[in-house]
């Protein structure tokens, strides 16, 4: 394979749009209504939210742990992901559980990730 350029790119965007186009854009059987995952009142025990089900009662029946984060020798464990502080917008969630802000690769480095010598 030869060089790739900025025409090409550009032409892989544009024929991946229209592919991502004629498959599912265009769906004709899509419904227009899905039913509740829980049916109507009926089928959930006969309550209903606001009548007989007060709009700010807590449901604590569910409890949901804080994902874990990996290590060389250890797995992360799967959870809700914890939330970044103030002003790390910017920054992403690596695989240790924490946010990190992202470094921009130096030319050195992308020079050595084509080389296949990066570590």
């Amino acid at each position: 394979m030869g060089l790739i350029n900025t025409s090409h790119l550009k032409r892989f965007a544009d024929g991946f749009e229209q592919k991502v186009t004629d498959l599912f854009a265009k769906k004709e059987d899509i419904p227009d209504q899905l039913p509740a995952s829980g049916g109507d009142a009926q089928t959930v025990n006969g309550h209903t939210v606001n009548k007989d089900v007060p709009s700010n009662a807590e449901f604590t029946d569910t409890t949901y742990n804080k994902m874990g984060g990996c290590s060389a020798q250890t797995a992360g464990t799967s959870g809700l992901v914890p939330p970044p502080a103030k002003g790390q917008q910017d920054y992403a969630l690596f695989g240790d559980g924490t946010w990190r802000e992202m470094k921009e690769a130096t030319d050195t480095e992308i020079d050595q990730i084509i080389a296949g010598t990066f570590k």
